[in-house]
């Protein structure tokens, strides 16, 4: 037997998951990370300790050393997650497949790109189809509905003129038989054009739903969209009116104020 053949050590290995490549790829920035935290977790002891008051609740409180020692965490940790440090160590991860996805989005997208046309110009072809067709079937259930209706009063008409009393009698249920027909014709007329088309290789059905388009903005009574408008589009007006005036002029039921950060460099 070939000695190329014969299996390593740990040919039987399972591949590492994404998560223990990346471990693996990222070892010294996750090195830098626990660093960081390190560091942090005794500056904080440091301040803990300062600010932690004694039974006559005084306390020494920050001074100048540990407020520099936070402000070089504040300095390395702000270096960390800038666009030279974990964000550009994650967009540099993230690059191969970002473009892998976009192939395979690419490839389907593709045909079934070419699908929704097929089916797009098909349906708006059966659709005009199916439209003439319901109108014809209204216009058809109309006129039926016309004709009895016609039938009846002239059958009311003949009962009226009747001379003879069991004869009119006779003659007036008729016109009552005829009336329920008009009625219940005048009924399918109401809904006739409104079903689905059925054909041998399936059903279409049309389907609509209402909406909107502004003509002129001025002119929109905002009163009336009050119910309509969600807390969270209410809290983006607000934001932009608070950008705007600032604090120069008060908006009733609003809390306009300066939301201030502090950063390090």
């Amino acid at each position: 037997m070939d000695v190329s053949e014969v299996a390593g050590v740990g040919h039987n290995k399972p591949p590492l998951t994404l998560a223990e490549q990346l471990a693996t790829d990222y070892r010294k920035l996750m090195d830098r990370v626990e660093k960081l935290a390190s560091d942090a977790n005794a500056i904080k002891a440091l301040v803990d300790a300062a600010e932690k008051t004694d039974d006559d609740g005084n306390a020494v409180g920050l001074n100048d050393e540990l407020v520099e020692k936070m402000v070089e965490v504040g300095k390395t940790a702000t270096k960390l997650t800038s666009s030279s440090g974990i964000d550009n160590d994650r967009t540099s991860a993230t690059k191969s497949r970002r473009d892998e996805i976009e192939t395979i989005n690419g490839f389907f997208n593709t045909m079934k790109g070419r699908v929704e046309r097929i089916k797009t110009a098909f349906a708006e072809k059966v659709g005009a189809y199916n439209a003439e067709k319901q109108a014809q079937e209204a216009r058809d259930a109309a006129e039926r509905a016309r004709v009895a209706q016609e039938l009846a009063a002239e059958k009311l008409e003949e009962a009226q003129s009747a001379e003879h009393s069991v004869l009119g009698d006779v003659v007036m249920n008729e016109a009552a038989v005829l009336e329920d027909a008009a009625q219940k014709a005048a009924r399918e007329a109401v809904k006739a054009g409104t079903g689905p088309l059925r054909t041998g290789a399936g059903t279409v059905s049309s389907s609509g739903r209402w909406t909107s388009e502004i003509t002129d903005a001025s002119k929109i009574p905002l009163e009336e969209l009050r119910n309509f408008i969600t807390l969270a589009d209410l809290e983006k007006f607000c934001r932009a009116y608070a950008k705007h005036h600032q604090d120069k002029k008060p908006l009733p039921g609003v809390r306009i104020f300066r939301d201030s950060k502090t950063s390090f460099r």
